[in-house]
């Protein structure tokens, strides 16, 4: 066992007030914030309401999906029309796909249809079956396909190009569809973005008021598909001449939707 002397007892009896002393100043400081240890004076500084940027957690808050759709009318038809060929050869079935789809490609000219608006969208050669008995397979020939996608200005014109098309290609024509479209659809997109955000602030709102809370600031937006409802005729012809009235095609009108996803504190 350690013997202390007078001299010793006497520092370590100091080193131990000391000690004491700092320990009460520090529980002082930390209860008291900047007021007194009764919490009389200003209660402590909440750092986060002092902070420049307020940062909210995005899975919570009110959720809300706002949509917005507007209409409009086509301005272009976009036809894909051209040939089907099938013959005993590959060279047969090429060479009568081409003068069929020459021939319609020369009245598409004649019609006006600009250059730039002629454009390949498939072409295909392969040989064509028939199952007989017993599973067993039988060629028929080599079939060639070529098809076009045509875009149309004029729409009144969609119906005498279509049938000026047929008469030109005979029996080799296939039309697989006409599709009326706006081309440039920005205005209608921008006008169909507002109306999705007006629409998910009064769904926030009064989700908020149902549930009585108050609606606090955006947290997050996001756009979700946009779609383009396009206006489509579609139909298959293989024909050479026609006797009867003029096909007819009319394109109505067409609906543009945005859909968006906002997320709003709770205050």
């Amino acid at each position: 066992m350690t013997t202390l002397t007078t001299s010793g007892a006497r520092k370590a009896f100091l080193l131990l007030s000391a000690a004491l002393a700092m320990a009460a100043a520090l529980v002082a400081c930390s209860g008291n914030g900047n007021g007194d240890a009764n919490g009389d004076g200003p209660a402590a500084t909440d750092l986060r309401s002092n902070s420049s940027t307020i940062v909210y957690d995005t899975n919570s808050g009110i959720h809300a999906a706002g949509v917005g759709t507007v209409s409009g009318e086509p301005d272009i038809a976009v036809i894909s029309l051209g040939v089907e060929a099938l013959r005993d050869s590959v060279s047969e079935a090429r060479d009568d796909a081409a003068r069929a789809l020459a021939a319609i490609v020369e009245e598409l000219r004649s019609a006006g249809v600009a250059e730039d608006d002629i454009r390949t969208a498939r072409f295909s050669i392969h040989p064509r079956y028939e199952y007989v008995r017993d599973g067993q397979q039988q060629l028929l020939g080599f079939q060639v396909t070529n098809t076009l996608s045509v875009t149309l200005r004029d729409l009144n014109a969609t119906g005498d190009v279509v049938d000026r098309a047929v008469t030109a290609g005979g029996d080799l024509t296939r039309v697989q569809s006409v599709e009326f479209r706006i081309e440039d659809t920005t205005a209608l997109e921008e006008e169909a973005r507002i109306l999705a955000i007006e629409d998910a602030l009064a769904k926030a709102d009064l989700y908020a008021e149902q549930l009585e809370v108050v609606r606090g600031p955006l947290v997050s937006i996001s756009e979700g598909s946009f779609n383009e409802f396009v206006a489509e005729a579609r139909f298959a012809v293989a024909m050479s001449d026609s006797a009867g009235p003029p096909t007819q095609f009319f394109g109505g009108e067409l609906e543009v939707s945005v859909r968006v996803q906002a997320v709003f504190a709770i205050e």
